[in-house]
C-alpha cells in the first residue's frame, strides 16, 4: 500500500478577486444573508443584520438564501444572482 504525503506548508494559489461596483450611499441598498441551513444559522444572521442595519445611516434591505446544504459550497446561480443583486453578504452557520 502506498503512503501519499501532504506538505502543509505549501502556499495557497492566488486568485484576483475584484469586488462588484456598488458604493454603499444614500441610495437603495441590499444585503443578503446566506444561511448554511443549519439549525439557527437563519436566527443567528437576521440578529446580526438588525444591528449592522441600525448603525447604518440608510434603510437596508435583505435578501435571505440557503443553501441546499451545509456540507456544499453555493451554487453558481446563486453566488450569481447575489452578486448580480447585492450590496454586501453576511453568511453564517449555525448549531
Amino acid at each position: 500500500m502506498a503512503i501519499s504525503l501532504v506538505d502543509p506548508t505549501a502556499s495557497a494559489a492566488e486568485a484576483v478577486l475584484r469586488p462588484a461596483r456598488r458604493p454603499l450611499g444614500p441610495g437603495h441598498i441590499v444585503a443578503a444573508l446566506v444561511s448554511n441551513g443549519k439549525p439557527n444559522s437563519d436566527v443567528i444572521l437576521r440578529g446580526v443584520f438588525e444591528q449592522l442595519s441600525k448603525r447604518l445611516d440608510h434603510p437596508v434591505e435583505s435578501l435571505e438564501f440557503t443553501k441546499e446544504s451545509a456540507s456544499r459550497v453555493l451554487s453558481d446561480e446563486m453566488t450569481g444572482l447575489i452578486a448580480r443583486r447585492c450590496h454586501f453578504a453576511l453568511v453564517g452557520v449555525g448549531d
